[in-house]
């Protein structure tokens, strides 16, 4: 519930200047009394935009504050579209903050355009075919809401490894330009690419072995205490995963000098060193 701005209410119907109003205290608010005099509570009911109801809201208003992408993909993000949703503006910063954190993923601190032409991580070719194969799947299912979520998520992690490779940027711009052509169409001309032809382009293509881990965290327990965490190759059998945990000086403090009566590899699950 809210309070209802009963000046500015009289305004906008003014068919109600001369009404009586009951205030959330009980007492009657004339049209003479001061407006100070008390609370009139409105109650929240989630129905239909419609000119009869006076409660349509106007697109240009948000396009003038946000612009027509954050709109745009702020109606994806509200739910399925199979499902009605209660239309709150109060999440649309939220998909406004998001454009501009992509858009910072091509400039400096300064706002001055820098991308690099150095070849992408494997970090970064991850988080990249993370996102082209989620935005695959959820598109055939319509499922557009899903795909605003991660592509919050492809770039939050993108900006933790300070990401600016053309190889990766180049693509996330085409993945995203359905959901948001306007910002993805300017960045595709900065990027160096012929203006207009964004929409022309094919999308990017999955490639499942840069989602294959080729490492994994071993947790490494002592005597059933597990003391930290080593990334090794998963290439590496028993005995040379083995090797490289009882070469580890934070392993070594851990034994204190005594000798392993037995170290147990679980390939891909853990280490435990038992004294």
């Amino acid at each position: 519930n809210e309070v209802l701005n009963i000046d500015a209410f009289r305004k906008w119907r003014p068919e109600f200047n001369e009404a009586i109003l009951i205030l959330e205290n009980g007492k009657t608010l004339h049209p003479s009394d001061e407006i100070s005099s008390g609370n009139y509570i409105c109650g929240v009911e989630v129905e239909k935009m419609s000119k009869s109801k006076f409660n349509v809201v106007n697109p240009d208003d948000l396009i003038e504050r946000y612009g027509a992408d954050t709109l745009r993909m702020y109606e994806m993000f509200l739910g399925p579209l199979e499902q009605s949703k209660p239309w709150n503006t109060n999440g649309i910063e939220g998909v406004f903050k998001f454009l501009r954190k992509f858009w910072r993923l091509f400039h400096t601190e300064t706002w001055e355009f820098k991308v690099s032409d150095e070849p992408a991580t494997k970090a970064e070719l991850k988080a990249l075919h993370k996102i082209i194969k989620k935005v695959q799947d959820d598109v055939e299912r319509f499922s557009f809401n899903t795909s605003v979520s991660s592509f919050m998520i492809a770039v939050n992690e993108l900006t933790d490894l300070k990401c600016n490779k053309r190889a990766i940027l180049n693509e996330l711009v085409i993945i995203l330009s359905p959901y948001a052509p306007h910002i993805c169409e300017e960045l595709w001309a900065m990027l160096g690419n012929a203006p207009g032809t964004l929409s022309y382009t094919t999308f990017p293509e999955f490639r499942q072995e840069y989602l294959v881990e080729d490492t994994f965290s071993y947790p490494i327990s002592v005597n059933g205490k597990t003391r930290l965490n080593l990334s090794i190759s998963l290439t590496l059998e028993g005995k040379a995963v083995e090797d490289i945990v009882m070469a580890d000086e934070q392993v070594q403090k851990y034994l204190e000098g005594k000798q392993p009566k037995k170290v147990i590899v679980v390939k891909g699950r853990i280490v435990n060193i038992v004294l």
